[in-house]
């Protein structure tokens, strides 16, 4: 997910600066950084804790997105390609969230209503929903009341990042239920302390990640409900729908996944309706220094938002998107949005991506290569992560590797056949850090040092992908990974998937390849 950003020092030629991609993309190193690389999840006794007594209403239940039914995706429309319209009839349980929230001035804090239909899609009675709540576990607090679920109140449980709603009675396979809850988050003012610094206000730019309640996965395991290892992506959710209201300070540029419905603006303040889905998350950007710059790709419209100094830049991470997007749509399965924004933060990570959008560490963008790296990176993202999900904790490599696979197709497509080999050296590089240990690929990311996390998710695992397209023949691994992105499609897919589609696509066995690579 993470690029990991680290600072440049005097002398270093280009090809280092490729070596240092794979170095920073999770893991933080003994190579200076101007931020802190901590992860280590706050102490609970120092969350805001829970409470019975309802917060302040921040919409009227009279406006939107609250009167707008659970069945009618009109909405989404405009938000999804002419191929992508298609997934509006499908994905028949996929979760749906109406959400309002309010972001005080200066927004260092929020107040948030939400309503979720959750249908059990599970061939098993449920009795309980869990939520990630990861503002306490990526340095702010979040306090949840007046939880209740079909109008019924009830009583939340909750140890750190996670949130238990009991259900009143069993939920029977493809029965649904309406919880409902209000919310407050306290939004850190600092960067890099917690997660690389991706929730928080720092230098103007609130960057709002994971800041909601949001439904985790149910699957043959139960629950994922562990406290996640920061080391990794922190949530594994479903593909669903957003309907998301953001009252927020006028002076504020908003940028956030989706697209815009409404606007509407009072005195100082201003409300927009954000559409988001078939997707993975929401996630919001803002600043007051923010200006936007557009390109398109066929129905495409890509934004690249700067700050003050960086309009160039803004124009290369233009093209360094829509080439990216173009390739990877032509090789796998379309883009499905008809937005994707880039935006710069102040993290420690060199981008992070969300459906639709990709943040950006602001300093990264002098440095025009290793910037297109990043944005070729998280682009790819949009494949591997948001439209074929995966579990990010147990198997982070299906995306992160699969993301940084794509890097290299992109180079490959793009440059020739020089320019992917430099690439790969880069990859081996990484592993090299480790002296090319034999460190299985298919750990869980709780398996890995943090240095071991970076160089074998990263090195390793893309290097394994490649030698799997060897293996398969190029024509039949590339059958592979177009059958394998349409059949997986806003579902979740398991190492085990992945293995078997391709042994399909190339009528081969490919145990041993697997067993030397991947398995334990």
């Amino acid at each position: 997910m993470k690029d990991r950003f680290l600072q440049k020092k005097p002398g270093m030629n280009k090809l280092f600066n490729v070596i240092l991609v794979f170095s920073f993309l999770t893991a933080c190193s003994s190579l200076a950084s101007p931020f802190s690389c901590s992860t280590v999840t706050p102490p609970f006794q120092t969350q805001i804790p829970f409470t019975t007594s309802p917060l302040s209403p921040t919409v009227s239940r009279e406006e939107a997105p609250f009167n707008i039914g659970w069945d009618d995706r009109s909405l989404f429309r405009q938000n999804l390609t002419q191929s992508g319209q298609s997934f509006l009839a499908g994905l028949p349980h996929a979760s749906i969230y109406h959400i309002a929230i309010r972001i005080n001035n200066p927004p260092t804090g929020l107040n948030g209503l939400m309503d979720v239909r959750y249908i059990n899609d599970e061939q098993v009675n449920l009795t309980e929903v869990d939520f990630a709540i990861f503002p306490e576990i990526l340095g702010g607090n979040i306090l949840v009341s007046g939880a209740t679920v079909d109008d019924q109140n009830v009583t939340i449980t909750h140890q750190a990042g996670l949130m238990r709603i009991p259900l009143l009675s069993p939920l029977q396979p493809d029965d649904s239920v309406i919880i409902h809850l209000e919310f407050e988050v306290a939004i850190p003012e600092r960067g890099g302390d917690y997660y690389y610094g991706i929730f928080g206000y720092n230098d103007g730019i609130l960057s709002l990640a994971h800041v909601m309640p949001t439904v985790l996965v149910y699957n043959e395991q139960g629950w994922n409900n562990q406290t996640p290892d920061l080391d990794g992506d922190p949530l594994f959710s479903d593909a669903s729908f957003y309907l998301v209201s953001v009252d927020a300070p006028a002076d504020l540029v908003l940028v956030a996944s989706g697209s815009e419905v409404t606007r509407s603006k009072t005195t100082g303040r201003q409300r927009i309706l954000y559409a988001n889905g078939p997707a993975r998350d929401f996630y919001l950007a803002a600043g007051a220094d923010l200006r936007k710059q557009s390109q398109t790709a066929g129905e495409v419209t890509i934004n690249s938002y700067t700050l003050s100094g960086m309009d160039p830049s803004s124009l290369q991470t233009l093209d360094y998107a829509k080439s990216s997007i173009t390739d990877f749509s032509n090789r796998y399965t379309p883009y499905p949005y008809t937005e994707f924004d880039i935006v710069p933060i102040t993290t420690s990570a060199g981008g992070v991506e969300f459906p639709g959008l990709t943040s950006i560490s602001r300093h990264v963008y002098p440095d025009q290569h290793f910037l297109e790296v990043v944005v070729v990176h998280e682009v790819a993202h949009q494949w591997f992560y948001n439209m074929v999900g995966n579990a990010t904790q147990s198997q982070p490599w299906l995306d992160e590797s699969m993301a940084e696979f794509l890097t290299w197709q992109f180079f490959l497509d793009h440059y020739g056949v020089q320019e992917a080999q430099s690439y790969r050296a880069e990859m081996q590089s990484s592993w090299d850090l480790l002296n090319e240990e034999l460190i299985p690929v298919g750990l869980p990311v709780s398996g890995y040092t943090s240095e071991g996390y970076s160089a074998i998710v990263y090195g390793r695992g893309p290097l394994f992908i490649l030698a799997l397209r060897d293996t398969m023949g190029t024509i039949s691994f590339d059958r592979f990974l177009r059958d394998y992105s349409l059949h997986f499609q806003w579902a979740i897919a398991t190492t085990s998937d992945f293995k078997n589609m391709a042994e399909q696509d190339c009528g081969c066995d490919l145990s041993s390849l697997f067993n030397a690579w991947i398995y334990p």
